[in-house]
């Protein structure tokens, strides 16, 4: 896209006048993912804050190479790159905010084995990522994992990655497991 052609201003605004410094509008962002995940005014307004105060610096964290954030807008556009993040981010914090004591992993395994487990690890997880999402709160978060498969995959995949080091090895556990969460025939650790 142009930067001269008029609807770039949607997605780009013009700082300074000696120089084209090009800084990313992010209040586009939160009307796309408000219309597609019906948000409130109110919880639209949370979502546009956090990518106008937290974005810039999570992408610079989470998206720079050699000093530069770059994206492959080949590959995805910028609103399905930033959409996606957000999404799968929303994802994880969920995952987290539903099993406070992360470590404690007896009823997730119950429910896979069909009987009572007691078990714990320590899941080693990049909180800080998270943290971009952290102020959304919980029914904001449950409509944004569900506007694109990027939520749904985020939110599953630790349970299923738990389950799968579980039954590594066991087969025993993989065959009774995979039967009680398969409903599809499609792979037990597919099942988001």
């Amino acid at each position: 896209m142009l930067i001269s052609r008029p609807e770039s201003e949607l997605l780009f605004e013009r700082k300074g006048e000696e120089e084209i410094i090009i800084c990313c509008s992010y209040g586009w962002i939160s009307d796309s993912i408000s219309k597609k995940a019906g948000l409130k005014e109110g919880e639209k307004e949370i979502l546009t804050n956090i990518l106008e105060t937290k974005f810039p610096k999570h992408a610079a964290n989470y998206w720079s190479e050699d000093g530069f954030i770059s994206r492959d807008l080949e590959v995805r556009n910028i609103d399905e790159w930033i959409e996606n993040e957000i999404c799968f981010l929303s994802g994880f914090e969920t995952w987290f905010r539903e099993n406070e004591n992360g470590d404690d992993l007896s009823e997730l395994i119950s429910k896979a084995m069909g009987e009572d487990v007691v078990a714990r690890a320590k899941i080693d997880f990049d909180r800080d990522r998270i943290r971009l999402v952290s102020e959304i709160p919980d029914n904001t978060l449950s409509k944004i994992i569900d506007i694109n498969p990027a939520g749904k995959i985020a939110y599953r995949s630790i349970d299923m990655a738990i389950i799968n080091l579980l039954s590594k090895g066991k087969k025993e556990n993989s065959h009774y497991m995979k039967k009680r969460l398969q409903k599809k025939k499609e792979p037990w650790w597919k099942i988001w």
